[in-house]
């Protein structure tokens, strides 16, 4: 009589506890490559259309492009304009204190990690002072004056340097997601030396915050309340969506 030999089977392996654990399945490091854009593209989307609600719905502020923002200050100076004046400068200084709120509440940075959860809780913060906005939007009835205009333009760029310092503590390809100067200059940079690094994200950006723009106009007229809702609304999107992947990091 033969006997057949078996060979035992291995014990399954022990998991690395240097490794990081995920909860559930979720993308790829490709995968969440594409989403991490996806969002970015999103919240560019939505700084064109708060930029077009502030220009035109505020007397030609901008609230989330800062360098347009200083030249008008310059012209106001030099026209002597104390109320163009006092817009400008009031959406400078709320964009740069609120710059400095977005970068102390998502910190440093993961750059292994997709979306660390500090990039969240600082869009909440964006959300906030958007929400408020929209409340003095809709009770002004989309035609504020005076302080309280000066209030709203105010929390919209405080806003703005929240969502800007949050994305910029993604450290995703330069990508600002309220003004794309640095973003065009980048991918022109890198055509220059033969490196098509990133052109995609850069152009899809540069795209969005045209089409918010177009977004933007196009409901000002008809529709004010809904445009000034429409930037709260995907910044509340966006973070939802950004939930799962709090716990990927980059392959």
């Amino acid at each position: 009589m033969t006997t057949s030999a078996t060979t035992p089977t291995p014990p399954p392996a022990a998991p690395d506890p240097a490794r990081p654990a995920t909860a559930g399945p979720g993308p790829s490091g490709r995968g969440a490559r594409r989403a991490r854009a996806a969002l970015l593209i999103a919240l560019t989307f939505a700084a064109g259309v708060i930029d077009i609600v502030g220009f035109l719905g505020m007397h030609q502020v901008f609230t989330a492009n800062m360098t347009g923002n200083i030249v008008l200050f310059g012209m106001a100076a030099g026209e002597g304009s104390g109320a163009e004046l006092a817009r400008c400068g009031a959406a400078t200084v709320a964009f740069a204190l609120g710059l400095l709120l977005g970068f102390r509440m998502s910190g440093r940075g993961d750059p292994e990690r997709v979306w660390p959860p500090a990039v969240t809780r600082a869009l909440a913060a964006d959300l906030v002072l958007q929400l408020l906005f929209l409340a003095g939007w809709i009770a002004t009835g989309a035609r504020p004056e005076g302080g309280t205009l000066l209030a709203l333009v105010a929390l919209s760029s405080a806003a703005m340097g929240v969502q800007t310092a949050a994305a910029r503590t993604l450290a995703a390809d330069g990508i600002t997601t309220t003004f794309v100067t640095g973003t065009l200059t980048s991918m022109m940079g890198a055509l220059a030396i033969g490196s098509a690094a990133a052109s995609g994200l850069r152009t899809a950006v540069i795209a969005a915050l045209a089409a918010g723009a177009a977004a933007g106009g196009a409901l000002m007229g008809p529709a004010p309340i809904v445009a000034g809702a429409l930037g709260p609304a995907i910044v509340l999107a966006v973070m939802l969506a950004a939930l799962p992947l709090h716990r990927r990091r980059l392959a």
